[in-house]
């Protein structure tokens, strides 16, 4: 995706999630289940800076020179850029091979792996959206690159794709409903609910992008009936960003080396994510989702640790937009050594959450480290925003210095 897109739009995703926040402290008072909890909403917005760092640091490149090097080498056909008709023709074509995509990463264990990071919340709302898997752009481009031999010009694709996953952020949320005949040819909060649903009945539908339409074609479309029941069969239980963009490829790894048959070894990577070796008890059923006895994975919080994560989020999203806007003129340097302390903020931020030991000795250091930054960047964003950044840093270690007693009740 463009980058400067993503940039753009971070402020228009924050001023939403902002009104969902308000509508659901409107269904609390009421006595309605909250919509948000401030750790799973950490833990998913994390995922979603991650991805974007990665993409900035290495990742999105992957794509588009894959993507490049199919064009300019098999194209059948050039795709006329000033047609209205042939940019409808690849938005519909993208949100196919989107399709196509995310019906594999549900069906086929080793891409399940990575997108199992944006089923993991617990919750649905606006902020799950944004929790994405960070190692996806490496195997998605297999997709995509069918369009590059049709004739979709690179930028046409990057527009169209970047459109697609933008029109996807609204459709993640609880608070609208049923939007009628729109919903005949459209994707929509209530399909997407389906989506993410883990009762039996909602497993492995509503796979769509934009256009429903495919899932109907496909045999994949199921309305939703009750409200689903979010998060995955086997729940990750942790705020940990690194975590869960692993987790899925360690519970593969160990299952390949549990299972006594070579074949089963091999076969655990491609397989449904319900395929099991006969030897580890073969298929698993999807049991129903008891509400009653359900519980949701959650750490108690202190008001201090919440207060803190806030004024960090803030911090590193202003960092991370100053990344996708100026990642091309700035050092290379720079860009590693600030992409590295985003990435340290979302390790210390999951260790407050969850009350980990080492997550203060952590934070301290990528404070020091953000200090020795904001000298760096001076030339080129100037030393106003360079100092504003250095003092915002000493300002955070001297509120860091309350909280260890806050994180030493838990030992792990």
């Amino acid at each position: 995706m463009d980058g400067r897109a993503i940039a753009l739009a971070i402020p228009f995703f924050f001023l939403l999630i902002a009104i969902e926040l308000l509508f659901d402290r409107a269904r609390r008072k009421r006595g309605q289940e909250p919509v948000y909890r401030f750790a799973d909403s950490i833990g998913s917005l994390s995922s979603g800076i991650g991805q974007q760092v990665l993409q900035v640091l290495a990742f999105s490149v992957v794509t588009v020179i894959m993507y490049g090097l199919v064009y300019e080498r098999t194209a059948l056909l050039r795709f006329d850029e000033k047609s209205v008709l042939a940019w409808a023709f690849a938005f519909v074509l993208v949100d196919l091979a989107y399709f196509a995509y995310h019906w594999a990463s549900h069906r086929v264990n080793f891409f399940w792996a990575m997108h199992v990071v944006h089923h993991s919340s617990e919750e649905y709302n606006l902020s799950t959206a944004l929790r994405q898997s960070w190692f996806t752009n490496l195997t998605s481009w297999l997709f995509y690159v069918p369009l590059a031999v049709i004739g979709i010009p690179p930028l046409m694709f990057v527009l169209c794709i970047t459109l697609n996953i933008l029109y996807q952020f609204w459709i993640h949320t609880r608070l609208i409903g049923k939007l009628g005949a729109f919903e005949w040819i459209f994707n929509t909060p209530s399909h997407h609910r389906v989506h993410h649903g883990i009762d039996p009945q909602y497993i492995d539908k509503n796979y769509a992008g934009v256009f429903i339409i495919w899932d109907r074609l496909f045999g994949t479309f199921t309305p939703e009936g009750s409200e689903p029941s979010y998060g995955t069969v086997k729940p990750l239980a942790s705020f940990n960003p690194f975590w869960a963009n692993v987790e899925g490829f360690a519970a593969l790894a160990a299952m390949s080396r549990q299972t006594s048959a070579f074949s089963d070894k091999l076969l655990v990577w491609v397989k449904p994510p319900e395929w099991r070796p006969a030897d580890l008890g073969g298929p698993v059923v999807v049991p129903e989702v008891d509400r009653t006895t359900r519980q949701k994975y959650s750490v108690p919080l202190d008001r201090r640790v919440v207060g803190y994560i806030a004024g960090q989020f803030v911090m590193v999203a202003f960092v991370v937009f100053a990344l996708l806007w100026f990642k091309s003129s700035l050092p290379t340097a720079i860009v590693l050594t600030a992409g590295g302390i985003v990435l340290a903020a979302l390790g210390s931020w999951s260790g407050l959450l969850e009350r980990k030991r080492w997550a203060i000795p952590l934070e301290t250091v990528r404070l020091l480290a953000l200090i020795a930054l904001s000298a760096a960047i001076a030339s080129s964003f100037g030393w106003a925003i360079a100092i504003g950044l250095g003092a915002a840093a000493l300002l955070s270690l001297a509120a860091l210095v309350a909280l260890p007693r806050v994180v030493s009740t838990v030992t792990a």
